[in-house]
């Protein structure tokens, strides 16, 4: 290996291993040790590894170091470690999808569009993620899993239902992960993890078994590292129905925002206010792009009722409730019990009424869209609350969807949104982020925006990394 000053590797982004590959002055076998020493460990303290993917890892970062070694690697995801999410088939190992009731399961016997993708490339699999049952919660609780905890401050709930991928990143361990997003999923934890998280538009991202609102979505520290992954991830497969054709091409870096009309979305309508902290920070990203040309128009009215958060929880119940009674009789008490006995009352409607939620909800989304049609992008609010206790499904003793209500509706609208750190909160030093939404399929001015916006961030986040060779 060449000498020189020795590149880190918790904590170290993409372009920063691949350039140490190149050099030689790191080895994807060396990296690969590293994170799932340190993986581990993350299990241990926060309960963020569903399970290690160890003889696999390694041999995919052998055969990477032998393609550097040849001056012939596959890319720029050759040889570095992505964490997936145990809702995601990897072949040879388990997927409960975060409940105990699947234990019973054998290991997956084949990939998942993502993870297929990811081996094309040469990324190391080191490791599974955890998520709470049936990936329902924006909260970490899993029967299988126990408590997810925020390794910025463990009393406090990392969000969900991409808990593992977050907390692992906010750990260092490995610059990219695979999240799954059905009202939040990615974006609810970014925020209080303090990652990017990004929900592509429907299809962009091949997911199997496909879902009409659920997507695979890249998380990241960087806005760039997220793109990147993006760029593997994001493309066409035939398992997916619904699967856009092509690949994900990344636009220009936004030069400057000038032009732009942007929507500034802070009232809901239904669950907690947002925050005092929180609003601070919306508009804190607001009057940073007011200054550089944009117009920022406040979005006065609140789109939705708790007439239509109680039609799209239950649309959400029905479908939670059909897992359910999918499994054998034996195994649904295995589920979490306040969960369980939430969509068990779902369960018990008929499919008239699943219809007649699934109908409001399209209208209320539909209500969404004219709304926010006039402006290039929307700005929110993640969630509006800086964060909430670990042991709890959300804020303020509402339901486990009632903290959703900036970022679920963008799921059943198909539109691409992320979610970008942007600040500390002074009370409890985790982090706040904020939202920006799309127009569909433009995937790339949303990230061209958040990386922009990124570059404009005037502090470096002080990442909970553990400590390097660590036990």
């Amino acid at each position: 290996m060449a000498s020189g000053t020795r590149p880190r590797i918790i904590g170290a982004g993409v372009t920063e291993l691949v350039a140490a590959y190149c050099s030689r002055r790191l080895d994807p076998v060396e990296v690969a040790q590293t994170t799932m020493a340190a993986a581990e460990r993350a299990g241990r303290l926060y309960q963020a590894v569903s399970v290690l993917n160890a003889r696999d890892a390694l041999a995919a970062a052998q055969a990477s170091s032998q393609r550097y070694r040849d001056g012939t690697p596959l890319g720029l995801l050759d040889g570095v470690p992505v964490s997936v999410k145990d809702s995601i088939n990897i072949a040879g190992l388990q997927r409960w999808h975060g409940s105990r009731a699947y234990d019973h399961l054998p290991t997956a016997v084949i990939d998942g569009a993502p993870v297929k993708r990811l081996r094309e490339a040469g990324a190391v699999l080191f490791a599974k993620t955890t998520m709470p049952d049936f990936g329902q919660m924006g909260s970490g609780l899993s029967s299988q899993f126990g408590i997810i905890r925020n390794p910025w401050a463990p009393a406090l709930s990392p969000g969900g239902s991409s808990s593992g991928a977050a907390v692992l990143l906010a750990c260092g361990v490995g610059p990219l992960a695979v999240g799954t997003d059905m009202g939040g999923s990615v974006r609810l934890p970014g925020s209080q993890c303090g990652v990017v998280g990004f929900k592509p538009t429907q299809g962009r991202v091949a997911y199997d078994p496909p879902k009409l609102i659920g997507v695979a979505g890249p998380m990241a520290r960087s806005v760039a590292d997220a793109q990147a992954l993006l760029g593997v991830i994001g493309a066409y497969d035939a398992a997916d129905p619904l699967s856009l054709p092509g690949r994900y091409a990344a636009g220009e870096p936004l030069s400057s925002p000038a032009g732009m009309h942007i929507g500034l979305w802070s009232r809901v309508g239904y669950g907690p206010a947002v925050e005092p902290e929180v609003m601070r920070a919306l508009d804190d990203q607001a009057e940073v792009l007011r200054r550089a040309g944009a117009t920022i128009t406040a979005i006065q009215e609140a789109p939705f009722s708790p007439a239509d958060l109680a039609a799209m929880c239950l649309y959400y119940d029905i479908k939670a409730a059909f897992e359910l009674h999918s499994l054998p009789a034996q195994r649904q008490g295995l589920v979490l019990e306040s969960f369980r006995l939430e969509i068990e009352r779902a369960g018990r409607h008929d499919a008239m009424t699943y219809l007649r939620a699934e109908a409001a909800s399209n209208a209320a989304a539909a209500r969404l869209r004219a709304i926010i049609a006039p402006y290039d992008y929307v700005l929110s609010p993640v969630l509006p609350v800086v964060g909430f206790p670990a042991e709890v499904v959300g804020p303020g003793g509402g339901g486990r969807l009632d903290h959703l209500g900036f970022t679920a509706w963008f799921n059943l609208t198909t539109q691409p949104a992320i979610c970008l750190p942007v600040t500390l909160s002074p009370t409890t030093g985790t982090p706040i982020g904020i939202q920006i939404a799309g127009r569909r399929f433009d995937d790339a001015g949303v990230l061209s925006l958040a990386g922009w916006l990124e570059s404009r961030r005037d502090f470096e986040i002080p990442y909970p990394f553990l400590e390097q060779g660590a036990t």
